[in-house]
């Protein structure tokens, strides 16, 4: 790469004629040598496909994909030697004087490039030693008194003279430009006839399909993902917290849906396999697992707020001891690690966590057919009402689980549980607070703890399995 000048006083600010003609060349010669390349694949299965030796249904098929193989590597290599032609693959030294490079016959760019950037540099040499001399004149003029008339004329006219050859100067620069941009332009028609080109590798309306198909479900699942993120950022918000994850997660599982039917049409047009279909159907799957863990969390909580509710106003002793009664029972057993011991008492500790009978499957379906339920987004809707008085009440309860502090009160509101129990599981630990310290008390509290974090497992698992986090790990 030969360097370019720098300075184009007094022709141009910078460069006119910008460009390296050697990286245009390189740039031909390595789409020659793809065409060269196609060009002997295609020799390799013409031979092949004019094998008659093989007469089979097998060989008749193989000669016939053969075939239809051919037409497209023809196609390919038309492109590269035509855009190898347009570009140049080496550059070409016109030679002769002014005229003879103005003159010149188009060739190809990395070609005419060079001859522009060579009128140009030749240019900007005559100008600056005209500048030199148009300068060195009209200091002899500021030097010279009244009476020296002869010299100041014979000076002048060198000065004018000089001044001519700057812009005859400027003028090849124009003339340069126009080479360059004529150049330009050919290359640019020749590649856009090459794109307008009706033939076996012009995209057809499957292709155009498929590139639909895979960029909805790419920005569905991108989509599921943002809102779902979201839903588990606001669900431990007190009082409206739910209802607004409730209307983020809804959303997520609508784009969750269309990346799963978009991944299903891929694999039927064979872009996409069966394990990516796998995957996206487990991950809409644990959000029906996600659906039944909020409900048993939510069976859990209320239970144990009941009972602890009780507790903390019981007055009699046959009402303390029926709340301390429902405050084991939300508790669980301990679990004995002895032999004979361990399956009963894991059994008994879970008692609190189970479901009615069909309410798991119940939990399943709801996973996609809650977001399409009017009552989901109506009640969720009429909680985040302005005006509701339910943001003060969200407000009041924060301030008074951070003692009067709101950055306190954030703080210990948060939660990684599913959104849809994170608040009323704080709620249980908030509660415990106010007890006497009990062992069932603990228990209730170790235990919500334990359902927040398994919360927080189904849900990363979910999003892990449909591919939705994939964008933010990127």
């Amino acid at each position: 790469m030969s360097l370019r000048p720098r300075d184009w006083h007094p022709l141009a600010d910078s460069d006119p004629i910008p460009g390296d003609p050697d990286q245009v060349a390189a740039l031909g010669r390595q789409l020659r040598r793809t065409a060269t390349e196609l060009e002997r694949q295609i020799a390799n299965l013409r031979a092949v496909a004019e094998v008659e030796s093989w007469n089979s249904k097998a060989g008749k098929e193989f000669r016939d994909k053969a075939t239809g193989n051919v037409k497209k590597l023809e196609a390919a290599l038309t492109r590269y030697e035509t855009a190898a032609d347009a570009l140049g693959d080496r550059v070409t030294d016109v030679g002769g004087r002014y005229q003879d490079k103005l003159h010149a016959k188009t060739s190809n760019y990395a070609t005419d490039l060079n001859r522009a950037q060579e009128i140009a540099d030749a240019a900007l040499r005559d100008a600056k030693d005209a500048d030199d001399r148009k300068g060195a004149a009209q200091r002899s003029l500021d030097g010279l008194s009244e009476k020296e008339k002869e010299d100041k004329k014979k000076l002048e006219e060198q000065r004018d003279a000089a001044g001519d050859e700057i812009d005859a100067a400027r003028q090849k620069i124009v003339q340069a430009t126009e080479i360059r941009d004529n150049a330009a332009n050919q290359a640019c028609a020749a590649l856009e006839n090459l794109i307008a080109l009706e033939d076996s590798l012009k995209d057809d309306f499957w292709d155009k399909f498929d590139d639909w198909v895979d960029s909805i479900g790419t920005f569905a699942e991108q989509w599921a993902t943002y809102l779902g993120v979201a839903a588990l950022a606001v669900g431990w918000i007190p009082v409206i917290g739910q209802a607004l994850a409730g209307v983020l997660g809804a959303l997520a599982t609508v784009m969750t849906l269309v990346s799963t039917v978009a991944t299903i049409i891929q694999v039927i047009r064979g872009d996409k396999g069966l394990k990516d279909l796998a995957f996206s159907v487990l991950g809409l799957a644990m959000m029906g697992v996600g659906k039944a863990f909020a409900k048993v969390a939510g069976k859990y909580a209320k239970d144990a707020l009941k009972g602890m509710g009780k507790a903390s106003v019981a007055k009699t002793a046959a009402q303390s001891a029926r709340a301390r009664k429902q405050m084991n029972r939300a508790a669980g057993t301990k679990i004995h690690f002895k032999r004979g011991e361990f399956a009963k008492s894991l059994g008994k500790k879970l008692e609190p966590f189970k479901l009615e009978r069909g309410e798991g499957w119940k939990s399943m379906k709801e996973a996609v057919t809650e977001p399409f339920s009017s009552k989901a987004w109506g009640d969720n809707l009429r909680t985040l009402k302005l005006g509701s008085g339910n943001y003060t009440a969200a407000w009041d309860k924060v301030m008074l689980r951070g003692d009067g502090n709101a950055a306190l009160g954030v703080g210990r509101s948060v939660s990684v549980a599913d959104p849809g129990v994170a608040s009323h599981l704080k709620d249980v630990k908030f509660a415990s607070r106010g007890l006497e310290s009990q062992e069932s008390v603990n228990r209730i509290s170790r235990n919500a703890t334990g359902i927040s974090v398994a919360g927080a497992a189904i849900t990363s698992v979910g999003m892990g399995l449909d591919g939705n986090l994939n964008p933010l790990l990127e």
